[in-house]
């Protein structure tokens, strides 16, 4: 669908053969729901559910991102962390570099957000982990762009995919989550 939202925006407005590349050559997205728009009775995304203690989770119109409601998480320092996640499965990425990509925003300085991804063997253990939580990101409520990469080993049998804050009290805000196969040609 993006794909060909985008091939007809290059037809009507012309572009960069580098944009229509990028267009034939994207990922699907291989969580549901990267948007965050329908949330169950939780609070959570459908498809999403929510990880740690959060004080609140909702849909915010008022910190919107393209238009879309965000989702405000918010987290009370003492508690470990809160947010969001979702399992994918490892046959499905491994071998393969995972790309994750989300918006992001906050209200406060001293709370570490991020986007992360974690991947687990057949007996639970922890064999890869990526995470931004050190990526720029300043306390206006603004959106920004948080993006991490994961090579995934072969051993995997599930990864986690997911958005939290941690630290110090505050909100969170996430205007999407998305995760994708990096491909060869995503490097050219």
């Amino acid at each position: 669908m993006l794909r060909m939202l985008v091939l007809m925006m290059v037809a009507t407005l012309g572009a960069h053969p580098s944009i229509l590349v990028a267009a034939q050559t994207a990922s699907p997205s291989l969580v549901a729901n990267p948007t965050l728009q329908a949330v169950d009775d939780s609070g959570a995304p459908r498809g999403w559910r929510l990880d740690g203690t959060a004080v609140e989770v909702a849909s915010d119109p008022a910190v919107a991102r393209d238009g879309l409601n965000s989702l405000r998480v918010t987290f009370e320092k003492g508690a470990p962390y809160a947010g969001i996640v979702q399992r994918l499965d490892g046959d499905r990425v491994k071998d393969a570099t995972v790309v994750i990509e989300g918006w992001l925003a906050r209200d406060t300085a001293t709370a570490a957000v991020g986007v992360w991804a974690r991947a687990f063997d057949k007996e639970g253990r922890s064999i890869g982990y990526a995470n931004s939580y050190e990526l720029d990101l300043p306390a206006d409520k603004r959106f920004r762009r948080h993006s991490i990469e994961l090579k995934v080993p072969p051993e995997t049998n599930t990864v986690l995919v997911g958005a939290s804050i941690y630290g110090d009290s505050g909100m969170a805000w996430f205007g999407g989550v998305d995760a994708s196969i990096k491909r060869d040609s995503d490097t050219q």
